[in-house]
């Protein structure tokens, strides 16, 4: 009785522990921020102070629903834009209803909307021999199947057949350097690899992990340590911040090196689905705070968006946390300012002659990810953070 006592006693103080941890990163008072994290004089003049509001919350509901309305409009009057976002023309929609604190028939539209996205892009695959899918289809195959078995009912005879053409694929490349047309060794031994590598690299991890809890998908040996490598590099890998870039956050470089931290947060959270902690990476966690107002000052309605909805994995608010309420008004008005649409925006220098349609579709898919509540899932065994959490340093 008394180890049962002292057992439960353990349980109820790691959870107050936990709870404190999560309060305490989420930070509404800016004298008990560090400096780096605070908005400059000049951007201070334009925010608002105010304690964020309910309307201001049914504002960014509507907000939510109306850039999945956008999207699914989009992609209905051209569907040529499904063909060219391929797998992105799912992963838009669907990322609606990762960690979803909405109501179960905005989850049903969104997951229908998805599934007709994702019958377009298998339909030429049906009537082919799967023995005759080759290497360079692979990258285009694999994440059909993933959405296959995530969509389709179970034993689906399109989810086999798609599975079975992904196979053949993998087969026919012989390695997984064939297949991700990188040598990976050479990338993960420069400590300072390109940006634009690492992020391919991230998207093969987050497809690899995936592919894990359905058995029929086979992939390569080498892909099972491949996710846990990548990661270990991320673990050292230096974020430079803003400040130490010519241009500042307008710098192209520092732009490119911040959609890959925001990017880099995808794979502990399976895209949002799943809980951050800052003990699964400090710089990361560090990076997008010191960054924040930077990013924000730039207007950049996409970068912006995904600092915020990176700051919300860890648990924090626009009720509890000054700079997702700041981050999240900043979209807000955005949105309005384009007349409630967010593909209207457009940033300096932007026209509509230089938007393709991932461009416009990106603008909607960031804008609503940035502004909407969420409430994480489990990382129970047998979910994609189940898997994640066995190798994370910090498994929790």
């Amino acid at each position: 009785m008394r180890w049962i006592f002292f057992t439960i006693l353990l349980l109820v103080l790691s959870s107050a522990c936990l709870a404190q941890r999560s309060d305490s990163l989420c930070v509404l008072d800016p004298a008990q921020m560090p400096k780096k994290w605070r908005p400059s004089a000049e951007v201070q003049k334009g925010l608002n102070h105010a304690p964020w509001s309910v309307s201001e919350a049914k504002d960014a509901e509507y907000a939510v629903k109306t850039g999945l309305n956008e999207m699914i409009g989009y992609f209905r009057q051209k569907p040529s834009a499904v063909q060219f976002l391929w797998d992105d023309s799912i992963e838009a929609l669907i990322g609606l209803t990762y960690s979803s604190a909405t109501k179960p028939e905005f989850d049903a539209k969104i997951r229908d909307a998805a599934r007709n996205n994702l019958t377009a892009l298998i339909a030429p695959y049906l009537d082919l021999d799967p023995t005759s899918a080759r290497c360079d289809e692979y990258e285009r195959l694999l994440p059909l199947a993933i959405f296959t078995h995530r969509l389709f009912p179970q034993k689906d005879a399109r989810t086999e057949k798609v599975t079975s053409h992904t196979n053949a694929a993998i087969h026919d490349c012989n390695s997984l350097e064939r297949a991700l047309k990188y040598d990976i060794d050479d990338i993960l031994a420069d400590e300072h690899a390109p940006a634009d590598e690492l992020f391919d690299l991230h998207i093969w991890c987050l497809w690899f992990i995936e592919a894990e809890l359905f058995p029929d998908i086979e992939l390569p040996v080498e892909a099972h340590g491949f996710s846990r490598a990548l990661w270990k590099y991320f673990e050292t890998y230096r974020l430079a911040g803003a400040s130490e870039f010519e241009k500042g956050a307008w710098d192209d470089e520092f732009i490119e090196l911040a959609h890959l931290a925001t990017h880099i947060v995808h794979i502990p959270t399976g895209i949002h689905r799943f809980p951050l902690f800052v003990e699964d990476l400090p710089e990361l966690y560090r990076f997008h705070r010191e960054n924040m107002y930077a990013v924000l000052q730039t207007g950049d309605l996409d970068l912006l968006a995904s600092f915020v909805d990176s700051l919300r994995q860890y648990g924090c608010t626009a009720e509890n946390d000054l700079q997702v309420r700041d981050g999240t008004r900043y979209l807000l008005s955005i949105f309005h300012d384009g007349k409630e649409r967010w593909m209207a925006h457009r940033r300096e220098g932007e026209t509509d002659a230089n938007l393709n349609d991932y461009n416009l579709i990106h603008k909607a898919w960031t804008g609503v990810l940035g502004v909407r509540v969420r409430k994480p899932q489990q990382p129970n065994p047998g979910t994609y953070g189940g898997i994640v959490r066995r190798w994370l340093p910090h498994p929790r």
